[in-house]
């Protein structure tokens, strides 16, 4: 008989007090730390198979479409045909794996610190890329994503930063300055966007709220997208798009010729969510200052 126990996550960066998610594991299928974190891939009763990483839940079976559908899809809707895209972070694939659906894409790099990450989603999660490092378009580089961005003159049309929590003095703290979302901004050719997840907006309200005054401090146009992500605390969900265009209205035909762009069934993202992910009820909008 196997016996079950329960993982109760760390304390989230800017997480409120006084409340954390515990979840039931059935297995531990890896456990290693890197020179950047402790990596374990938990089996567990309510979200499958789950990435986890200094303990906090990075992506989960049960729902990382959810998440990167969300964290990609709206950013290339505002772009309307973006066929150069990089990927900061992401080393589960998943990112990776929304973006190379679309249709106008002919590269797209992604830049992970963690060859590590890497490695043990792609044995241990293998749908969340569901084959994406594999295809030709792809470029899977392990690096400093900071110092590349800073570095290269290539620009790109779409750029997501699929980090994990800005935790003092972890390598993903520097990728939420103004000062890297400047930097961001001179490496996308005219109309790109950027995209990327600020933390929950129910547990991290200050996380959301101080990314997306930075990121007003430095783009024309910025959208706070939002979804329920059962693996991130049970809770509603952060996205930032911006860029320096207006997004497209959802029933507008500017929007449905760019939704054209997206090959295959989505399983959250339709025109219908993505308008009401921009809704916020009031009491959020009094918090987040939006």
């Amino acid at each position: 008989m196997t016996t079950t126990w329960w993982l109760t996550e760390a304390d989230l960066p800017l997480g409120r007090s006084g409340v954390r998610l515990s979840v039931e594991v059935v297995e531990t299928l890896h456990d290693e730390r890197s020179r950047f974190g402790h990596i374990q891939v938990l089996d567990t009763v309510f979200h499958g198979r789950m990435l986890v990483i200094d303990g906090i839940i990075q992506t989960t079976e049960r729902d990382e479409f959810v998440y990167h559908e969300t964290l990609v899809l709206p950013a290339a809707l505002r772009h309307g045909a973006p066929t150069s895209a990089l990927i900061i972070g992401g080393g589960d694939g998943g990112a990776l794996r929304q973006a190379l659906r679309l249709r106008s894409l002919t590269r797209a790099v992604q830049v992970e610190i963690d060859d590590t990450v890497t490695r043990v989603c792609r044995q241990h999660l293998p749908s969340v890329s569901g084959g994406a490092f594999d295809d030709p378009r792809a470029e899977l580089v392990f690096a400093d994503g900071a110092r590349l961005l800073a570095e290269t003159s290539e620009r790109f049309d779409l750029i997501v930063l699929d980090l994990t929590d800005p935790t003092p003095g972890g390598p993903a703290e520097p990728l939420f300055a103004a000062d890297f979302l400047r930097v961001a901004r001179a490496a996308l050719n005219p109309g790109g966007v950027l995209a990327m997840q600020c933390g929950s907006v129910t547990v991290q309200p200050a996380e959301v709220a101080g990314q997306l005054r930075r990121g007003r401090a430095v783009f024309t146009h910025v959208d706070l997208h939002t979804a329920v992500v059962p693996g991130y605390q049970l809770s509603t969900f952060g996205f930032l798009v911006a860029g320096d265009r207006p997004r497209p209205a959802a029933d507008s035909a500017t929007f449905a010729r760019r939704w054209g762009n997206v090959a295959g069934a989505c399983e959250y993202v339709s025109p219908e969510m993505y308008a009401a992910s921009l809704a916020a009820p009031p009491y959020l909008r009094r918090v987040l200052g939006i």
